[in-house]
């Protein structure tokens, strides 16, 4: 049988911000996140999983890991395809949404420098540009030329409701005590130079940063809404 749809909307996220120092050294981090629970990080160096929650590695198959660290190795940007000032970081968030009524929509947003800027469209397998400069609509036209990547995309957004369920079914007591401690921030992550304090407000996820030493100056303290 299924898995029961949630009595309320529930998220899984896959959150990765990718840091450039320069065309030839960059770093990465990840999370995946339950509506507002971590149950997955990402190794910078290698992209192995790591799993936060006892119930983390149940409900997929070896094989449906196996594709899914696949999908997060393509979809890793590469540093010389932007014409930007180094460094610079980009944030992606890649998931789905189950609402109770059984309907549900995949998204993947992509974000530089903590703005908005290109969004991948499943139902058109295309990339749309978030805002409307140069950049935006360069960098739309470079990944739209990328099918292998928009084809790996697709493949996670179709089978992502299914994983969802099935986080859900065996995370579900985890997920109420969350809600019943009505905590919604989330761990702070050391990102490369960075200290990174995600916590969720509505809909949406705001992001604090705040360098710490050799971290280069012009992006000393800072403070983003992020699309999460």
């Amino acid at each position: 049988a299924s898995p029961p749809v949630p009595p309320a909307s529930v998220t899984l996220r896959l959150l990765q911000i990718n840091v450039f120092y320069n065309a030839s050294s960059t770093d990465m981090q990840g999370m995946a996140l339950l509506g507002d629970l971590e149950t997955h990080s990402l190794d910078c160096s290698t992209c192995e999983l790591r799993f936060l929650q006892p119930w983390a590695q149940q409900g997929l198959t070896p094989k449906q890991w196996q594709d899914l660290e696949l999908v997060i190795h393509h979809v890793r940007p590469h540093p010389p395809a932007l014409p930007v000032p180094d460094p610079f970081f980009t944030q992606g968030s890649l998931g789905c949404e189950l609402h109770p009524n059984g309907t549900s929509r995949g998204f993947y947003d992509s974000g530089l420098n903590s703005e908005d800027f290109i969004s991948f469209d499943p139902d058109a397998g295309k990339w749309v540009a978030r805002r409307g400069d140069k950049l935006a609509l360069y960098a739309r036209d470079l990944l739209n030329r990328d099918k292998g990547t928009a084809i790996n995309i697709q493949f996670f957004l179709r089978t992502c409701v299914s994983q969802l369920e099935s986080f859900v079914q065996y995370g579900n007591e985890s997920l109420e005590r969350q809600g019943e401690a009505g905590h919604h921030s989330l761990p702070c992550s050391h990102l490369w130079g960075t200290v990174c304090l995600l916590f969720t407000q509505g809909s949406r996820t705001q992001c604090s940063y705040a360098a710490i030493s050799g971290w280069p100056g012009r992006l000393l303290i800072q403070r983003c809404l992020a699309w999460y």
